[in-house]
């Protein structure tokens, strides 16, 4: 994996992109931080020089310039650091303190000290001027606590920055380091599955939102699988289970022809090879509309009365069923509302119905039933083996007992690709005794 790859990668832009709108908002949180503490620390030093400067004023009007002669040279003999105060006279000539030379300060400022005490004091001090009389008063405090906060704040705040952009960096490389994993590994799988190897899925693993997209796409090689393998066992199905009505056909037609030739009447033998044709163009009919269900992917959905569904197919399945001398009984008093395709619906439920009349035998029960979501169709007879079960809803496939009756095995195929195009689910299961196949919508709007 390049490095290139990992800082072209979304979730490493996503983080610089990030990161450069968090230090524009830290700088300016930094700056107004940074003013803050260095003003209130100013402001200290200035109300600690201006009250300074007023006591020593007010030592004048009580006790003269001697008094604050007097008060300057004890100040000199206190080792305190960072403090000064000096006394000029009207020509600016120094009576007292260290500084020299009489700056010119209006208010209270900050001034550089080794020019104005030829180099005795080094450093930036907070200086203010109080004139009385003749006479000018320097107070002064030392600024090096502003410079020394100024100077760690500065350093902390960088430092502060610095640490932050190789943190939300390093996240940034390492989630698009798994963002790249997690795609490649479902590159992989695609290429996998392209390559022929229709059990190639994509890896699931922890829920997150590539896992949400590897599901959805799972679920759609799925169906992928199925379509392909269906198209791959489509012709061998077609060679054999459409073998037997060619033959038929083609059987009759010749003895259809035999009897022509011999003045005999043909009729029989041509009505068999139209029942032939006939039976393969049900077939393909049946085909062409799994097809047409299976690639529909624009159809408007509409509430559709399941009880309702029950009746009209349970209606139009009975004479069949009486033929074979079964019971239909139909079951609808707590029928729900779904959301689907109506014609869809209805074809699915005549296939499970006419699978259980062709397979269940004669003089059997079998019931149609719709429960809230769900529609059923059940019956007494001998049922399926096991092993079959997995398999039935695949095109052309029959149970070996069904080998026995007329049937393309395309009936449950059908009713698999409805309940497919509607996102419900099919089962086949064994009762005692007999079989029952259940279609059950998961959007269901009414019970």
């Amino acid at each position: 994996m390049r490095p290139g790859d990992l800082i072209a990668g979304q979730p490493f832009k996503a983080a610089l992109r990030m990161l450069v709108v968090f230090l524009a908002l830290f700088v300016l949180a930094g700056w107004l931080l940074f003013t803050s503490v260095t003003n209130s620390i100013t402001e200290e030093l200035t109300a600690q020089v201006t009250s300074e400067a007023v006591l020593l004023q007010e030592i004048y009007q009580t006790s003269g310039i001697d008094g604050v002669r007097t008060s300057l040279d004890d100040l000199a003999h206190i080792p305190v650091p960072g403090r000064t105060a000096s006394l000029f006279d009207a020509g600016g000539v120094s009576l007292a303190g260290p500084v020299s030379v009489l700056p010119d300060i209006v208010g209270v400022e900050r001034r550089d000290m080794s020019r104005l005490t030829a180099g005795r004091i080094k450093g930036q001090y907070i200086l203010t001027l109080r004139r009385f009389d003749q006479y000018a008063l320097l107070v002064g405090r030392d600024a090096r606590p502003v410079e020394v906060a100024e100077a760690r704040l500065l350093a902390g705040l960088v430092g502060f920055g610095a640490v932050l952009s190789v943190v939300v960096l390093g996240l940034g490389l390492r989630a698009s380091r798994h963002s790249m994993q997690r795609l490649m590994e479902m590159e992989q799988a695609l290429a996998q599955y392209s390559g022929g190897d229709m059990n190639a899925r994509l890896p699931v693993i922890a829920q997150d939102q590539f896992d949400r997209v590897s599901g959805q796409m799972n679920r759609n090689l799925d169906r992928l699988s199925r379509l392909v393998s269906g198209y791959r066992t489509t012709a061998s199905a077609i060679a054999h289970d459409l073998k037997t009505p060619l033959s038929h056909a083609q059987i009759a037609l010749h003895e259809a022809a035999d009897a022509a030739e011999a003045g005999q009447n043909a009729l029989p033998e041509i009505e068999e090879a139209l029942r032939a044709t006939e039976t393969l163009n049900g077939v393909f009919d049946t085909m062409l509309r799994i097809s047409q269900i299976e690639t529909r992917t624009e159809w408007t959905a509409a509430p559709v009365d399941l009880g309702a569904v029950v009746r009209k197919v349970g209606g139009f399945m009975a004479p069949m069923a009486e033929a074979q001398n079964q019971v239909l009984e139909l079951d609808t008093a707590r029928a729900g509302t779904v959301q689907g395709d109506a014609g869809m619906i209805e074809q699915a439920l005549v296939n499970m119905v006419k699978n259980a009349v062709v397979h269940a035998g004669r003089g059997t029960r079998i019931t149609i039933c719709a429960d809230g979501p769900v529609l059923e169709v059940a019956d007494t007879g001998p049922g399926v083996a096991d092993t079959d079960l997995t398999r039935l809803l695949e095109p052309f496939a029959r149970g070996d007992a069904a080998r026995t009756h007329e049937g393309s095995g395309l009936g449950l195929a059908l009713v698999r690709a409805v309940a497919d195009c509607h996102g419900a689910a099919i089962s086949l299961r064994n009762t005692t005794p007999g079989f029952a196949v259940t279609l059950s919508f998961a959007n269901l709007k009414k019970v």
